[in-house]
């Protein structure tokens, strides 16, 4: 980007648990935002974000798009989608964190670590996967070209800031409640761990599980024998995927890390234990370590900061993207 480029830069969501690091990253990677608007709710009204230093008060709505040059959708589905319906209309580039495009096929899902050109990331309406999805093809995408995937089974183990600020707050309340002797609900998720985060449908799956599902296969531009399982488990930040494959070609433990050790995106962890959740916080890589051969296939534990490289993923989408603005 032009170094006297600078943007008026709407965030939708702004101070939930993913629009808040969606603007961390925005600082972090010196992103050219000349103006930031931070949208949210009307129960965050006197709120305000920080940006570099600077206090930004939140505004509850975008009434109007003129001006702006960029959208980014960390809202639930249903705001991010009448979002993308302004955007769209008014010609502003979006980008959808909140998974409700990712599984549009008329929507471009993209990686920022695998964009070979500014191309791929100008259509007005893309989408960057969500931090389990964003993890595991950034991990499964080497092995499928180095011997072919057969088969995949994933466990993946999610703090509570996957469902957001509300998430943690309750964590924290219902923590507090059990050292207290106070009663809480039956699914609290406090010292203990949900083998399902939502309500399974006819086949078992909950809505989170086919979502990773669908979106790891059209990553990786295949169908691909999946099976994946949610828990929730009482911690803050910070997520766990226990990975086992089976390769098409022979593939054995030290071939595995020589293929991950090159991959984009990813760092293998050195130590035999394996790096734990909260090692990936704030990171920008998926960590990856515990290698080994297992069952008759492969199997690794995975953690990651699924908020952090999903934020980190869409601002290297935005600064793939050609803007025409340019400011003096």
């Amino acid at each position: 980007m032009s170094s006297n480029l600078m943007l008026e830069v709407a965030v939708i969501g702004a101070t939930g648990a993913l629009g808040s690091e969606l603007v961390a990253v925005l600082g972090e990677r010196n992103f050219p935002v000349g103006r930031l608007r931070p949208i949210a709710s009307e129960s965050s009204l006197g709120e305000s974000v920080e940006l570099r230093g600077e206090e930004i008060p939140v505004e509850v709505e975008l009434t109007s798009l003129d001006g702006v040059d960029l959208i980014f959708l960390c809202a639930p589905p249903d705001v991010s989608l009448d979002y993308a319906g302004k955007a769209l209309r008014a010609r502003v580039p979006a980008i959808d964190l909140s998974g409700a495009l990712a599984d549009q096929p008329d929507v471009s899902l993209l990686v920022g670590d695998w964009l070979e050109s500014a191309a791929e990331s100008v259509r007005p309406l893309v989408a960057g996967p969500g931090g389990a999805t964003l993890a595991l093809a950034l991990v499964l995408a080497p092995l499928e070209r180095a011997a072919g995937l057969r088969r995949v089974v994933v466990t993946t183990f999610e703090a509570a800031s996957v469902a957001g600020r509300l998430g943690v707050e309750e964590l924290t309340e219902e923590s507090i409640a059990l050292f207290n002797q106070q009663p809480v609900s039956d699914d609290s998720a406090a010292f203990d761990c949900r083998p399902a985060v939502e309500p399974p449908d006819d086949d078992g799956a909950t809505l989170q599980e086919a979502r990773v599902v669908a979106g790891l296969q059209r990553l990786l531009r295949r169908e691909l024998d999946v099976a994946v399982t949610s828990v929730r488990v009482p911690t803050f930040g910070g997520d766990g995927l226990s990975v086992w494959i089976e390769t098409e070609r022979p593939l054995d433990p030290q071939e595995l890390q020589a293929a991950l050790e090159k991959a984009p995106g990813v760092t293998v962890w050195p130590e035999p234990a394996g790096p734990s959740t909260r090692a990936s916080v704030e990171r920008d890589v998926v960590l990856v370590g515990r290698l080994r051969a297992a069952g008759g296939g492969l199997g690794f534990w995975v953690s990651v900061d699924g908020l952090h490289v999903a934020a980190r993923n869409a601002v290297l989408l935005a600064e793939a993207r050609p803007f025409a603005r340019l400011v003096s």
